[in-house]
């Protein structure tokens, strides 16, 4: 049903992703700044189309911190295993680049998914906290 690539998508793919898989929508002016440097980046496509339903993204400074990101499907396709392929491809990425001791972290929105690969919550140690501008 679906194959991985990596790469990154157009501004107005990502835009659209980010809305079709119901998440917040980000700025076109963000788009275009932040796309394309990230560290690692996975697009996931249908087979049958090569429609782009999926994507995930490594960002950060590539030795002492990496962050999960955009990590999504678009919501006719949740359920159906390509949220594990990108995460394994995610996975591999920072288990063949980061150094020991570097820190991996990730924002979860849905509980019982990112603990497959071993992500803890990080309470009571640390709290996750964002600046909504």
């Amino acid at each position: 049903m679906f194959k991985l690539e990596e790469g990154t998508p157009d501004v107005g793919e990502f835009l659209s992703l980010r809305v079709r898989a119901g998440m917040r929508p980000r700025s076109p002016e963000g788009a275009k700044k932040g796309l394309g440097q990230e560290l690692f980046s996975v697009l996931l496509r249908l087979e049958s189309s090569s429609e782009i339903v999926g994507m995930g993204r490594v960002i950060g400074d590539g030795g002492t911190i990496f962050v999960i990101c955009d990590m999504l499907v678009i919501e006719e396709f949740q359920r159906k295993g390509g949220g594990t392929m990108i995460m394994n491809a995610l996975m591999d990425y920072l288990l063949r680049e980061a150094p020991p001791n570097a820190y991996i972290n990730l924002m979860a929105d849905i509980d019982g998914f990112y603990e497959k690969w071993g992500f803890v919550p990080s309470l009571p140690n640390s709290r996750g906290m964002v600046l909504k501008n």
